[in-house]
Formats: structure tokens, sequence, C-alpha cells
């Protein structure tokens, strides 16, 4: 009988090879492909959606269409994938370039003037099909650092396009050097009561006394670069049968933020690292593992958690591929121990119900489904005006709701909004909606809570009354600092001669760059600049600058 593993192998690969076969994009850079970056990585809150691929530390490389096709969609964004070009291709596949510098000179110009007609400074734009087709190998845009990237690099994607679910580029036949193994870097196990958890080593023998989940702490490497990236599969066996694998070959925007219960959260909170969980919880509903159901005399595997009868030993076994194929392994035994008595048990949320709490001033809604288990949740009065909600050590798949009342002192006041500290103590401030007495604010994380008002506004000043050049592009640009020391840049705008002006927005630098229409004038002219936080302080500037 054909093993388990390479039945499910065989049918998972057969779909990506005939891919494959209608699909051969060429390298979308001119230079060898050195990755930062894997697909379905494990990130904060998401699975990588692509590859990131090195650019030598610069911008303006050179960036190809990898086939032909014609630009569906172009995005241009402070946050996120930056300024982004999607390319949408007859074989049924779109491809995306993320964190790009600029567009090729035709492009551009059609993007600053649909901008511009909008009175936009970002947004999505969407051309006919008709108005930029290109062909494979041509120029399409130059690399950048736009967005939310660290540093100079291309993220590429490659989408199904019916479904916009992104798949693994690697599988579409773009080479990278890569004969390094994975490394097993953790190593940990689980109580399924969540009331205990232990690490162990390669060879070591754990006595069970209750069922029993591995959590695997494992990067991979690629010849040219070493960026711990993720791995491509992960197989667990007990007993020379697989109870668990996880394939990272596409996945659904929808469902990434459920990375939360792929994860071992608890651990990722205490030491930084993401330990892959080779089980499931309860409201997990992601494609990327399965997990088999497995009966004999010695064990019993029921959704990744193993249970050994007493006195028994059994072996467990896991490999950890990446996509060329490179393997890392490692076993261990569990031993049948008897099960030792129950400690406390703490008051725990359902995952599956609606949760009304109250913390002093503050109610707190937590909806079903917003756990990814029945968890314990702290929440508690930290000194004075400081609420502890879940702590930071429990993660959130949807919003709760915390709807703030105001004492009588501070109902007079204005600009309030909540510090939400995580585990580590880093704070971010979230704002809110007020009506009457009462403060209404969401969020998809657990913390330290302790309200405050932001009343200054934005610190705004030009750099210099004269324009800068703009990196590969036919258009200048004035830069302005623009700063707050609370809620954070949320609005801005500018005019030239009372004309709107597009801006870019380098939250990173903290920068407000107006690029310079074309139809301006050479001399003098008035510049006015609105900047505004996130509570709605309002700095309104005036200069007299000149092009």
């Amino acid at each position: 009988m054909l093993n388990r593993s390479l039945i499910l192998g065989l049918l998972l690969t057969a779909p990506f090879l005939q891919a494959q076969s209608s699909f051969a994009p060429s390298p979308p850079l001119d230079i060898p492909l050195v990755l930062s970056g894997t697909f379905a990585e494990l990130r904060g809150n998401h699975f990588h959606g692509g590859i990131d691929i090195k650019t030598q530390g610069r911008s303006g490389i050179r960036i190809n269409a990898v086939a032909d096709g014609y630009v569906s969609r172009v995005a241009v964004s402070p946050y996120g994938y930056g300024n982004a070009l999607y390319l949408r291709h007859p074989e049924g596949y779109t491809t995306v370039y993320g964190h790009l510098n600029a567009f090729y000179p035709e492009l551009e110009k059609w993007v600053e003037d649909q901008l511009r007609e909008r009175s936009k400074n970002d947004g999505n734009l969407y051309p006919s099909p008709e108005q930029f087709k290109v062909t494979r190998g041509q120029l399409v845009a130059f690399s950048g650092n736009t967005g939310g990237s660290m540093g100079p690099h291309l993220h590429f994607e490659i989408r199904d396009t019916k479904t916009e679910e992104p798949l693994n580029p690697l599988e579409f036949g773009l080479e990278v050097k890569d004969t390094r193994n994975p490394e097993i870097r953790g190593l940990k196990w689980t109580a399924k009561d969540f009331g205990d958890m232990g690490s162990f080593k390669a060879g070591d023998t754990i006595n069970a006394t209750s069922a029993l989940g591995i959590d695997l702490f494992t990067t991979d490497k690629q010849d040219l670069a070493n960026n711990n990236n993720g791995v491509y599969s992960i197989e667990a066996i007990v007993q020379g049968q697989v109870f668990f694998t996880a394939n990272y070959r596409r996945i659904n925007f929808s469902t990434s933020r459920f990375i939360n219960a792929h994860i071992n959260y608890d651990l990722y909170c205490a030491q930084g690292v993401r330990y892959t969980r080779l089980y499931e919880l309860e409201n997990n509903p992601l494609k990327i593992t399965e997990t088999y159901e497995l009966t004999a005399p010695a064990f019993r595997a029921s959704k990744g958690w193993i249970t050994v009868a007493q006195d028994s030993l059994v072996k467990v076994e896991a490999r950890v591929k990446d996509y060329e194929g490179n393997t890392s392994e490692f076993s261990f035994y569990l031993k049948g121990d008897v099960a030792l008595p129950p400690g406390k048990n703490p008051i725990k949320l359902d995952w599956k119900k609606d949760h009304e709490l109250t913390l002093g001033s503050v109610q707190i809604h937590i909806p079903a489904g917003a756990l990814y288990k029945t968890d314990e949740f702290n929440l508690f009065v930290k000194g004075e005006g400081h609420y502890v909600i879940g702590e930071g050590w429990v993660a959130l798949q949807t919003h709760m709701t915390l709807d703030w009342t105001l004492d009588s002192t501070q109902i007079p006041g204005v600009g309030w909004f909540l510090w939400e500290a995580n585990h580590k103590g880093k704070k971010s401030a979230i704002t809110g909606k007020r009506e009457g007495a009462v403060m209404t604010f969401k969020t998809r994380s657990t913390g330290t809570y302790a309200l405050d008002q932001d009343l200054k506004k934005p610190e705004v000043s030009l750099l210099k009354t004269t324009t800068y050049p703009r990196s590969n592009s036919a258009y200048r640009e004035l830069r302005l600092r623009a700063a707050d020391d609370k809620t954070g840049i949320d609005r801005y705008s500018a005019r030239i001669n009372d004309q709107f002006a597009r801006i870019d927005f380098d939250y990173k630098n903290e920068m407000l760059k107006i690029i310079v229409p074309k139809d301006i004038p050479a001399g003098s002219h008035n510049l006015r600049v609105v900047v505004i936080d996130g509570v709605g302080n309002t700095s309104v500037e005036e200069y007299t600058i000149t092009l």
C-alpha cells in the first residue's frame, strides 16, 4: 500500500505541475534572485504573500514584466506594499510587484494625472486592459523601499486571478540557489489543557501524563544569504503513520490572520519567536495544515494531539523541507505515564460564545470566534488608570470593543485616546469615537490600557523652499517634516496656488513629499499644507516656494 505522505504529495503536486506548464514566468530582475523572505513565511498577524527579493541594498533597479499581459491595477500607499503594480496574464495569473520606487514613465504620468484629477494622495487605480499592455521582459517599474518595507527589496507575488489567492512563486520555475537544509531551532511540548509546557531535544523521551502537542521552531536559509526564512513543508509521524502535515503552497488573505492559531502565540509573546503548532486549535479554518485521526493499542492521535497508553512507548518523527527538497529530520519518544491530579482550573472564556465583561469604567465586548481557543483571560486594574485586558498574551482574530465611560473630570476634555501596551510594554495609540460621556474603541490586540489626551497639533516644517529630484522619476518634489508625538499623522493635504498637489507620506522618516505638477510654471508660488493627527488636532502652514 502506498505511504499516506506519498499519496498526499502526488495529489498536491499535480495541479501545480499543470500550472507550471501553462505559465512559465521569467525573473522580474536582471540580477540573481536572492531571497530575504519566502512564501507563506510566518509574519506578524499574517502569512507572507510572496517572496522578497534582495536588490543589493539599493533602490532604482530595473523591474521587468515576467510574462505578456497588461496593467490591471496600480496601488499607491504610504503603508503595506507602498507603490505596487499588478499585471494580469492570459494564463489566469496575476503578478504583483511591491515597494516600488517608481513606475515606468508612461504609467507614472497616468498615475499622477489620475490621482491629481481625483484630488487624492494615494489609492487604487484600475486602467482598462487596453491601456497599458506589457510584454515579457519589458521595463515596468523600479525597485524601492516604499510602504512598510524595512529595507530596499522587491516583494513579488503570483496570484490565482480568479480567487486572488497568492501561490508559491518558486513552484513556477523561478530559480533560487539553495543547497542548505532547514534548521530545527527549538522543540516544545504542550499539554492539551494548556496547563503545562516544556522543552526537549531530539532523541529525548517525554513522560506523557495527558494528550500532548508538539511545537516546532524552524527556519531555512538559501545559499547566497543568511536570512532566516520560512520552510516549504512539515510532516509529523507517530509509529510510522503521518498524523500532521503543513504545506506552504497557497494562502488566502481572508484567513491569513489565523496565523495566530497556527503558531504558539504564548511562546511568541514569551520568546519573540514563532513556533509552529503540529496540532490544531478549535478555531482554525486554515487549509495549510491537515491532521489525521489515528487509533492503535499504544496511542491515539486526534487533531495532532497524541495520547499514549500507560507504560507504552511510541516513536514520533518530523521532517522539515524547503522548496528544493533539502530536508532536516528529528525523532523522540513519548512514554505513557499515570495522569497527575488536576491543578487549579482558572476561569476561561469559551471561544464559541459572546462575552460581555466589566472592568471598572470599561465595558468589554468580545464576540464569538474572536479567540482561537477557550482561553484564560486576565482582567484587572493595575495601578491608577491602567486596565489589564488580556495583558497582550491573548491573540484576537476579530475586534473586541471597549466602551470607556469618562468620569466627571474627564467629560469636559477633548483629544482622548487610549495607549495600548503589549506584553513587552511597547505602546501604540488607539483612537475612538465619542458619544456623550462614552468613548468607544476597537482593537484586535490585547494588553494594558490607559486613557490619555492629545492636545498638541502636529509639527510641520518645510526643509527648503526649492524642489528635490524624485528618483527614477520625471517629477520633482517638495519635502516637509511632519511629526506627531502621540496619535500620529492621520490626514494631510497640499495645494500650490490653490491647486491640489499630491503627497507621498514617508511615515518611516516622518516626511511629506509633495509632487509638483508639471503644469505649474517656474517662479514663486504659494504652498498651503494641512496636517491632522489621529484626534483631529490640525496644523495649517503656508510657505512661499520657488520652482
